[in-house]
């Protein structure tokens, strides 16, 4: 409903319009009405119309007065001039102040119809668009942390196309990236601290670290929540200063953040840091650099901030990993593919051995590992609660190992009791997992969901949740969603009140035209024939359920 004022110092041309618009525009409500420019003012001001229809020559104010000041003060009102002199000067003014439609009085009541109902057009469709506007800007104020994420992964596996773009994409996050440096916190002791807790508990006390960080980094980095007990940070250095000023920059920074997380949660951590690297593709060397900063945590104390320039020279200088071969043992242990992951354990294993160069390093390294083995076999079905009374069992076990073959022995022993817990706990953990992911299907399927939004509400990767999915539904994702989608479909077809278009919008699809493609698709006929069709109570049971 459009919102209109009428100012005319006429009594009854005002009461004209208002019968005019009361019998003939039914999408238009006269909202208030004023005889001169300072009423008209006043009541611009309190009522808020979307339109105006403004005389001219009136006593005190006029019309082309009071309208520069409505204007100034309502941006997007639309203003009709509807007056008597037909000045060329005038209607200058009038159309320099942003009036819409400039009418000569007497106007023909089809005229003026004509124009209020033009002009009301317009003001439906910046209002669509401004709440279009709206919901885009808040989608994308919801994206941010998702952005921001997938940003640090590819910052830290050196998945980026160029400098320019990963600028950009930090620009979307309120972060300008100079120099960078990368930072790996680890809340101490989280596991021993969360035993007794529920998970809901867990995930709340990890937000309320990664809400912290964020704040205390504020717009000068990016942060991404890692392991079960890690976040990574990117942070921006100048890099006008000279290395050992950014290297000073990047330590007083990850104090800040240290400090403040303990003011804030009274908890402690520990902040391996990297090297400053002028090239952005370089984040993920100074990722690899604080990791290793940080595994020696375990052995040198927590609460604290390592700086891998800080550390012995000899283990400084062992910092590569290979992450790549972890990455195959975690999507080998998510699936239950224990020979596959053992084997993949024991070649990885062996790297970290030859860029080793003390045990000390080696147990830091496989420390490390065991976490996110952890993760990945929750995420494969076994039950976090016995997976940490494990990881306790084990870890007083790898302080006593002194050679890499019992380190082995002992990590495949970890890993083959990370299977044994997986297998007793899947059948259950994978049903309820993927009936949560359903529901959140069902209650979404408007918006432009992906896979990998709704992995991350279940908080598995893409990879397994896919597989997962498909294996507990007997329908990959696309088809279970195409489905969920069609079957609403129907029920608003039913109803003949909706068009084809608005149906497509309302089961989440903003083509209508590729709406009826997948429709005729899995149904067999175009909407306007299923909705012919269930009229006459034809729908054949193939293709109407």
């Amino acid at each position: 409903m459009c919102k209109l004022l009428v100012v005319d110092d006429e009594h009854l041309e005002r009461q004209a319009i208002q019968f005019l618009v009361h019998t003939r525009c039914p999408e238009i409500k006269v909202v208030g009405e004023a005889d001169n420019g300072e009423t008209a003012v006043q009541a611009a001001v309190q009522q808020r119309p979307d339109m105006v229809v403004m005389d001219i020559r009136m006593p005190g104010m006029n019309g082309l007065e009071a309208m520069a000041v409505i204007c100034r003060r309502l941006p997007d009102v639309k203003v009709i001039i509807l007056t008597a002199f037909d000045e060329f000067d005038y209607a200058r003014e009038a159309v320099k102040l942003g009036a819409v439609e400039y009418l000569l009085k007497p106007v023909r009541p089809d005229e003026l119809v004509r124009v209020l109902n033009k002009v009301a057009d317009q003001v439906r469709e910046e209002k669509r668009r401004q709440a279009e506007t709206i919901a885009l800007r808040r989608q994308l104020e919801q994206a941010i942390p998702y952005i921001q994420m997938s940003l640090v992964y590819d910052l830290m596996t050196g998945s980026i196309v160029s400098a320019d773009e990963v600028r950009e994409r930090a620009a979307l996050c309120g972060v300008r990236l100079d120099a960078v440096a990368t930072m790996v916190l680890d809340i101490d002791h989280f596991a021993r601290l969360t035993r007794h807790d529920s998970e809901l508990d867990k995930q709340l006390l990890k937000q309320q670290v990664y809400h912290t960080v964020c704040q205390a980094i504020g717009s000068s980095g990016l942060v991404m929540p890692f392991s079960s007990d890690s976040l990574v940070v990117i942070i921006s250095v100048d890099s006008s200063l000279n290395s050992d000023q950014m290297t000073k920059a990047v330590i007083t920074a990850a104090e800040v953040i240290r400090d403040k997380v303990s003011s804030a949660l009274g908890l402690t951590v520990t902040i391996g840091v990297g090297r400053c690297y002028q090239n952005l593709k370089d984040a993920g060397r100074s990722y690899t650099e604080a990791l290793a900063a940080v595994r020696q945590g375990f052995f040198v104390g927590t609460n604290r901030v390592i700086h891998i320039e800080r550390l012995p020279n000899h283990v400084a200088g062992s910092v590569v990993y290979p992450f790549h071969i972890e990455k195959t043992i975690l999507d080998k242990v998510r699936c239950g593919e224990r020979h596959a992951a053992k084997t993949a354990i024991c070649r990885l294993l062996d790297e970290i051995v030859a860029g080793s160069n003390s045990m000390v390093s080696v147990q830091a390294s496989v420390l490390e590992l065991l976490v996110v083995l952890s993760r990945a076999a929750v995420e494969g079905g076994a039950s976090i609660e016995q997976l940490i009374l494990l990881n306790f069992d084990s870890i007083n076990a790898l302080e006593k190992c002194r050679s890499p073959e019992a380190v082995q022995r002992w990590l495949l022993e970890a890993v083959d009791q990370y299977f044994d817990n997986m297998l007793e706990n899947r059948s259950t953990v994978n049903r309820r997992v993927i009936n949560k992911a359903c529901e959140y299907i069902s209650q979404n399927y408007r918006h432009n969901l992906t896979l990998e939004e709704v992995a991350q509400t279940v908080h598995l990767s893409p990879y397994y949740f896919s597989r997962l999915f498909k294996q507990e539904t007997g329908k990959n994702f696309v088809e279970y969603l195409t489905a969920i989608r069609l079957e609403k479909a129907k029920k608003m077809l039913r109803d003949t009140q909706f068009s084809i278009t608005r149906v497509a919008m309302e089961v989440g699809y903003h083509d209508a035209s590729y709406f009826s493609r997948v429709f005729r698709q899995e149904t067999g006929m175009t909407p306007n024939q299923y909705r012919t069709n269930t009229g006459k109570g034809n729908i054949l049971s193939s293709g109407g359920n």
